[in-house]
């Protein structure tokens, strides 16, 4: 495995074991992480999960700690989901390879300098909350961040927040997200994705095909819709996204 994607998350105890079993699916089904990002809610619900609760169950846990562990454990798997396939495009793209990297949120305070692009200066240190920084290598600047979360609820927020602040750094902001609870078209979330983030990618492919037929039957006779439109993407035009940030120093 990739140092990049050895993600050590705090949070869920049983991380290493999920990143195990999400490997071993993907080896066993012939998939590739990319197909798997996308179809990340029927691996993780369907296969990973029973797994999961069944191993934690022969640990005498109650059914009720068992789900607030794998709510928890989720969140950190979807990480690495994504992981695992930014790092396959870059294997398979050596001149993106060349250019890029991508640093997990945990290893940013390891870095002084990227410290300094990302974080808040007033009285104390505040932290952006973002799960990776792509980093152009030729001028070591942060051309983006990312946010994974399978749900949007308050999050989504919270990234529109720091998407206003690091806009003045030139950084651009990027939410990745399942949505697995439909929540991209309710409309204040709508207006953020739309209005406020650089882009959002829904990793579903039919919920990304869903979120575009519906806010094109809504808002396609809006004047500004084919530009705001553009910033929801599918998961494989990231690619592109990484080409761009590769020359944007």
């Amino acid at each position: 495995m990739d140092n990049r994607c050895d993600l050590r998350l705090s949070w869920c105890a049983e991380s290493d074991q999920l990143k195990r079993l999400y490997d071993a699916y993907v080896k066993q089904s012939n998939k590739n992480f990319l197909d798997a990002v996308e179809d990340f809610e029927n691996i993780a619900e369907g296969y990973i999960r029973p797994i999961f609760s069944k191993m934690l169950s022969m640990s005498d846990r109650t059914p009720r700690s068992i789900d607030q562990a794998w709510r928890n454990c989720k969140g950190a798997l979807y990480e690495y989901a994504v992981c695992r396939a930014l790092d396959e495009i870059l294997i398979k793209e050596p001149y993106l390879a060349s250019k890029i990297d991508i640093l997990h949120g945990s290893l940013i305070n390891a870095n002084d300098n990227i410290k300094e692009q990302l974080f808040l200066r007033n009285w104390s240190d505040i932290r952006p909350d973002i799960d990776f920084a792509i980093i152009n290598k030729d001028c070591i600047k942060v051309a983006a961040v990312l946010s994974c979360k399978t749900s949007l609820r308050e999050r989504l927020t919270e990234t529109a927040f720091w998407a206003r602040e690091l806009k003045s750094k030139d950084i651009d902001v990027i939410f990745i997200t399942t949505d697995k609870d439909d929540e991209v078209t309710k409309d204040v979330n709508r207006y953020i994705v739309m209005h406020v983030l650089d882009y959002t990618i829904i990793t579903d492919p039919q919920r990304y095909k869903e979120i575009i037929d519906k806010l094109q039957s809504s808002f396609a006779n809006q004047s500004d819709f084919n530009d705001k439109i553009r910033k929801i993407l599918k998961f494989s035009d990231i690619k592109s996204l990484l080409y761009q940030y590769a020359t944007k120093c």
